[in-house]
């Protein structure tokens, strides 16, 4: 088809990384048959794909707000609502009058419906062979998919579904693919990474030291993780594979024991102190990120003061802080007594500002060491990147989009970290 008869389609992606790897996807099988079309673009498109969140009210907002633009921009486009919303609560989006929706299971059918013609699609795991189109210098690439768990809180697994795992095979197809297009860092994300496998017979422990195996030109990143399952062998294989990103992002959700029970979270905080001197232990440089929910219903002071008492025990080096968000179906959206809005926010600052003193901490602790970087954008002389233990760095380079640089870091500067390449 001529370039000029191609209908312009555009695809808006919300949330997680899983969700960012689902659009590479979908783009990967319609590239060749759409004029794509940035969402920053203002040219309007025919088509435009909203690839939804559920996890938070705000997510579900963005997505309506979002929807209301696109119709703006071009009202006889054509809207479709695919993704956690589209899945979990596609009635909460009729106001707004999409075209179509499909839900997360329903993905092999949008790429079908788009193109008109039926082609070969998996069935358990939405995925592409090459692991689709990748927008990023970082490639994406979705092994798990779903949960098994019932945190009280969480929409998740009502729109995901049960915890499944992509085939071996697959997931080494994609890493071939990503490393004939030459990158140099993949993330390897889920909804519940760490059960890989569990359905599979096999655990993640053993697939990374597979990949390890395989000989890639690659530094592997995990992407979130939850504490309960960071095993033994897992950690053993942090011990021994230097192209582990030191890296790690856990849900910890909150420190007091009380309230981890009324999440269903099945850890004390005990555990989760433990866990983390443990990783600190044996994982050098370690760079962790942290999620915390404030005010979860029933949470008193006392509860709040446990978990900023916790999180001052550990050197972790950022805090995603979330304010509890009442999500449908969910036993914890019946739950009570509700935390006031001014409480909350006076929480959150007390958070804010110990995250801005831990992520100092670290940062200081990084002057003077040598780190490789992925290089992703390029402003002028200046190239921008992330570092394998997660630092975004600024450094003058000649080398190009995706190539993997030494640096020093040389001095913090606000929120800019300088480095000097070697």
């Amino acid at each position: 088809m001529p370039e000029q008869a191609k209908p312009r389609l555009c695809l808006i992606t919300f949330g997680c990384k899983a969700n960012q790897y689902d659009s590479a996807c979908l783009l990967g099988y319609l590239k060749d048959d759409f004029v794509l079309v940035a969402p920053d673009s203002e040219t309007p498109a025919d088509i435009y794909i909203l690839n939804t969140c559920t996890v938070t009210h705000k997510a579900d907002f963005e997505a309506r707000q979002w929807l209301r633009r696109v119709k703006r921009l071009n009202p006889q486009a054509q809207v479709i609502i695919t993704g956690c919303l589209g899945e979990a609560n596609p009635g909460g989006l009729r106001e707004e009058k999409p075209e179509q929706i499909f839900g997360i299971k329903d993905r092999a059918e949008l790429v079908k419906y788009l193109l008109s013609r039926d082609i070969a699609l998996s069935g358990e795991i939405f995925f592409h062979p090459q692991a689709g189109k990748q927008m990023r210098a970082r490639a994406l690439l979705k092994i798990q998919e779903g949960c098994n768990y019932r945190c009280s809180y969480c929409i998740v697994p009502y729109a995901r579904g049960k915890s499944r795992s992509l085939e071996k095979d697959q997931i080494f197809s994609q890493l071939v693919a990503l490393q004939e297009q030459g990158f140099k860092e993949v993330v390897l994300c889920g909804i519940n990474l760490g059960e890989w496998g569990k359905d599979l017979g096999s655990d993640l422990a053993e697939l990374l030291k597979a990949i390890k195996d395989g000989g890639f030109d690659f530094r592997i990143r995990l992407s979130s993780l939850e504490p309960m399952t960071i095993t033994e062998p897992l950690l053993e294989v942090f011990k021994e594979a230097d192209f582990l990103c030191p890296h790690l992002h856990l849900a910890l959700q909150s420190g007091d024991d009380e309230i981890l029970s009324r999440m269903k979270r099945p850890y004390k905080a005990k555990d989760f102190l433990a866990l983390s001197q443990k990783l600190f232990d044996i994982i050098p440089n370690l760079c962790l990120g942290l999620d915390v929910i404030v005010g979860f219903p029933g949470e008193e002071e006392k509860h709040f003061r446990n978990t900023l008492e916790l999180l001052e025990q550990i050197p972790f080096a950022y805090l995603h802080i979330f304010s509890f968000s009442p999500r449908p179906f969910t036993p914890g959206g019946k739950l009570r007594p509700r935390v006031p809005e001014r409480i909350i926010q006076e929480r959150e600052k007390l958070l804010f500002e110990l995250a801005e003193l831990k992520k100092r901490a670290y940062l200081n602790q990084q002057r003077g060491k040598i780190l490789e970087m992925i290089i992703e954008d390029r402003e002028g002389e200046w190239v921008f990147g992330h570092s394998e233990n997660y630092l975004y760095l600024k450094t003058k380079s000649s080398a190009s989009l995706r190539s993997k640089i030494s640096v020093k870091i040389e001095k913090i500067v606000d929120e800019e970290i300088i480095a000097r390449e070697i």
